[in-house]
């Protein structure tokens, strides 16, 4: 799973993403530690390349009840939520590094998991999601979010000590590959990224 990751501002890749996602769309964002519901920069699809905008981090519940943050790439093309984003609604969430935790007897060790001299490129879904209740004027009657979730999966060898899944990672042409449509059956063929690991606490 991935619950929490990191972009490094001072990262001149990822200064470069931010600074022109907020040129699309004007709103604050999140550096540093990203957590769920935390706005940042993805990588979409346009006419010249990938495109960065600011979106919101989880899918609201049916119920309303929490968000869904991750989506299991085994399984994105059967789930009534993710199904129709895979052909049209792919994003990266480009990042430093993220974060996962191990699980020890009476504790839990927190990892930080990067590449060497390289931002990561995590594959996700986005979508626009309608807030009817969120008036925002008298004249609009509903407010409008711009989501996305991180899809996973089994981890690899270099990860899986500390936990079974991870986030699905490219390279900067893998990313573009899975950006430009490439069959979800053969996502794990570019992904077959180095990961390097060490704990943080």
């Amino acid at each position: 799973m991935c619950g929490r990751y990191y972009m490094d501002i001072d990262d001149k890749e990822i200064k470069k993403i931010a600074d022109e996602a907020e040129k699309n769309i004007y709103q604050d964002y999140s550096t540093g530690e990203i957590f769920p519901s935390d706005v940042a920069p993805i990588l979409v699809s346009g006419q010249q390349g990938p495109r960065p905008i600011l979106a919101k981090w989880g899918f609201p519940k049916w119920d309303g009840k929490g968000i869904i943050i991750n989506a299991r790439l085994e399984s994105a093309e059967e789930k009534q939520m993710f199904k129709n984003l895979v052909s049209s609604g792919r994003c990266i969430v480009p990042a430093s590094a993220y974060f996962e935790w191990k699980k020890e007897e009476a504790s839990k060790t927190k990892y930080i998991i990067h590449r060497d001299n390289s931002i990561l490129y995590m594959a996700g879904l986005y979508t626009a999601v309608q807030h009817e209740h969120r008036q925002m004027s008298i004249f609009e009657q509903r407010d409008t979010d711009i989501c996305y979730t991180i899809i996973t999966r089994d981890a690899s060898p270099s990860v899986s000590f500390i936990h079974n899944r991870m986030p699905l990672i490219f390279d900067s042409s893998g990313a573009k590959d899975y950006l430009n449509g490439r069959s979800m059956d053969n996502l794990l063929e570019i992904s077959a990224i180095s990961l390097l690991s060490r704990a943080v606490r």
